[in-house]
């Protein structure tokens, strides 16, 4: 799991560096900058100001924490701006300083920029691809619908919602259902794991319904969840729900003859500090006859997957970066090997990675998008 030092340590830090940055902007705003002869009202108002900021973002792992990370992030991005517009001298930098308004454009474009971000975070959509494999397919043909990154809660996805999610995934009349981790989380309140659970016994799915834990589904941080496993067990195996954590499973549609589908399931990488079984244990005899899914909640070790023999990869964890720049220095730390979409692994192998069926801790999203899963894929007869 998380350090201590990452899951608390780093928030508070960047606490400070946020802090830091939004004070010396905030000397420059038009209603402080006539107060510099009154130097304790020039350096007070922007104390002050920054204190309500400072109660706002309290909360470490809080929406308030998001936005003033966002304004942060303007200002500094303005910050550049202007010492290139200053740099570059005239009538540019003079132009420059009317649009900046002394900062007060950092603040309109947080507020627009959260608007939009919570309109992105509830707005739930259906993302579908079309794959093709070499391998027989039960009547030629399979249609598999992901489920990731549920979050119930605090996010974008509550209890309220279930008739809404319990509809589109009902349409898409899927054969198999994938539940790829993050389905619930500490923050998720006993009413929404009753319901959710619920929820996933109503669909009925020819191929079943599949489960791999998430990172945040047993394995907690910061609060004493609402339930336990032996609790999500139970639920899930009365809503019909298998759970799979480093094995294989083989599935016959019924009514489609007797080509079978293997699923394999993996347990989570962060709970097991990487040390669950490999690849090519899960599936000793490699690539076989047999189209291979592959559940993992997080999108790492995809070309071992594929060498042990795996078709298509479903994960999630990443949340589509979820609030800019998570997603963009993750890529370039390479925490994730996909950070969203429909990749190829291999000429024989798809990954796919979910952007979140919900929302992490808030209800926003100002990168990916809040989305069902649905895969269609054309094989042989």
């Amino acid at each position: 799991m998380y350090s201590h030092f990452i899951q608390f340590v780093v928030p508070r830090i960047g606490q400070g560096l946020i802090a830091v940055v939004l004070y010396l902007n905030f000397l420059t705003l038009p209603f402080v900058q006539p107060l510099m002869g009154t130097p304790w009202a020039f350096f007070g108002l922007p104390l002050l100001l920054l204190a309500a900021l400072g109660w706002l973002a309290r909360d470490p792992l809080g929406a308030g924490l998001a936005a003033v990370a966002q304004l942060c992030g303007i200002y500094a991005a303005g910050d550049v701006l202007m010492l290139a517009a200053f740099l570059l001298g005239g009538p540019v930098y003079h132009l420059c300083g009317l649009v900046w308004q002394g900062g007060l454009l950092a603040w309109e474009v947080t507020a627009l920029l959260l608007l939009w971000g919570w309109r992105k975070a509830v707005r739930l959509r259906t993302t579908r691809y079309a794959l093709t494999t070499q391998k027989p397919l039960p009547g030629g043909r399979l249609r598999v619908v992901q489920i990731s990154d549920l979050h119930p809660g605090r996010g974008a996805m509550d209890r309220r919602r279930i008739p809404e999610l319990y509809e589109r995934v009902a349409q898409l009349e899927p054969d198999m259902l994938v539940l790829t981790g993050d389905i619930f989380d500490e923050f998720t309140v006993r009413e929404d794991f009753d319901a959710f659970c619920a929820l996933f016994g109503r669909w009925q799915t020819p191929g079943g319904k599949w489960f791999v834990v998430g990172n945040h589904d047993l394995f907690h941080y910061w609060h004493q969840p609402s339930y336990t496993r032996a609790d999500l067990e139970e639920k899930f195996a009365t809503a019909g729900v298998e759970i799979l954590e480093d094995r294989a499973a083989f599935v016959t549609l019924t009514g489609r003859g007797h080509t079978p589908v293997r699923v394999v399931g993996r347990k989570d990488w962060l709970d097991t500090g990487g040390k669950r079984m490999a690849p090519a244990e899960l599936q000793p005899g490699g690539s076989d006859g047999v189209f291979t899914l592959w559940l993992d909640h997080e999108p790492r070790e995809l070309r071992d997957d594929a060498a042990a023999g795996a078709d298509l990869i479903f994960s999630g964890h990443t949340h589509g970066g979820q609030i800019w720049p998570a997603g963009l220095v993750a890529n370039l730390f390479r925490y994730n090997e996909v950070n969203y979409g429909c990749k190829r692994v291999t000429e024989a192998c798809t990954a796919v990675v979910s952007g979140g069926t919900g929302t992490w801790g808030y209800k926003l999203r100002t990168a990916g998008r809040t989305e069902i899963v649905c895969v269609d894929i054309t094989g042989k007869m």
